[in-house]
């Protein structure tokens, strides 16, 4: 089993749970996240979270899946990365998982 981390920007998470649609996961999770850019740490010298203009409204998904899938999960990521590739385009990443209950 594999858990497959995905972060993009808000208004990517169309295409986001189109990825999922398509790969037929029934089962995955979605938070609401904050991201800061690094202008934010160069202005202020820390990671602020209270500097609304460098924020960039983001989620992160996450599942759970055999290895097949997250193979094919990471493939189509990798294509909304082609499609948007100057606008912050989702990133995503697949680690092991040794157990599950």
């Amino acid at each position: 089993m594999k858990l497959v981390g995905l972060m993009s920007l808000k208004i990517f998470e169309d295409e986001v749970r189109e990825v999922f649609k398509k790969h037929q996961v029934k089962i995955y999770s979605e938070v609401e996240i904050i991201g800061h850019t690094a202008e934010t740490l160069a202005q202020y010298g820390w990671w602020s979270s209270s500097m609304a203009r460098d924020d960039l409204y983001s989620v992160l998904y996450f599942a759970i899946v055999e290895r097949q899938l997250a193979d094919a999960l990471m493939a189509d990521i990798a294509e909304l990365q082609k499609l948007h590739p100057d606008a912050h385009p989702p990133r995503a990443f697949v680690v092991p998982v040794e157990s599950m209950i």
